[in-house]
């Protein structure tokens, strides 16, 4: 064969749909939703500060290009990973997963930073308040589920186990607040 021959070209039928446009109120989401939203847009990856107006339409264009169920749960998985990174006990199916939806570690910081900014600067509505601290791990958590992950055993005490940071999330602010659950 002779080099640029094209011996059989194949084609395959490609269909389009057209999406109904999405209404999205930014006070509406929460800041892990945002973050996602921002991540998945337009925005640069190069710091600077943008207007009110663009961050807000990077944020719109995020949740047309994904979808509001997509953004609320990547920004669910999100959050649960947050959480057992901070304590080093994310597996390696979770950080690959997590390394899967966002596989650029830095645009996914500068996507919450302004996220954050975006909090600040226009709100958040209490439905949104409410929904923020929603963490759901995707795949298996180290607890199984269950609150308590086993740290060691003592000889005098038994097994030492901490709350999951996940599924004990209310447990833990209430005792750190001196609240009751």
């Amino acid at each position: 064969m002779m080099p640029g021959t094209v011996l059989e070209r194949a084609t395959a039928h490609v269909t389009t749909a057209v999406l109904p446009a999405v209404q999205v109120n930014v006070t509406d989401l929460t800041a892990g939703e945002r973050a996602v939203a921002l991540y998945a847009s337009d925005m640069p990856n190069t710091r600077r500060r943008p207007t009110l107006e663009q961050r807000r339409a990077w944020i719109v264009q995020g949740v047309e290009r994904l979808g509001c169920e997509e953004v609320s749960r990547r920004a669910v998985f999100s959050r649960a990973h947050k959480l057992l990174s901070m304590h080093g006990l994310e597996s390696e199916e979770i950080q690959r997963r997590h390394d899967e939806r966002f596989p650029k570690p830095r645009r996914l910081i500068h996507a919450e930073q302004e996220a954050a900014n975006s909090v600040y600067r226009d709100g958040i509505s209490p439905a949104a308040t409410a929904r923020n601290p929603v963490a759901v791990v995707d795949g298996e958590c180290p607890c199984g589920s269950t609150g308590s992950i086993p740290v060691f055993y003592d000889e005098d005490c038994g097994p030492v186990n901490m709350m999951c940071p996940v599924h004990e999330r209310a447990a833990i602010h209430a005792h750190r607040w001196g609240l009751s659950v």
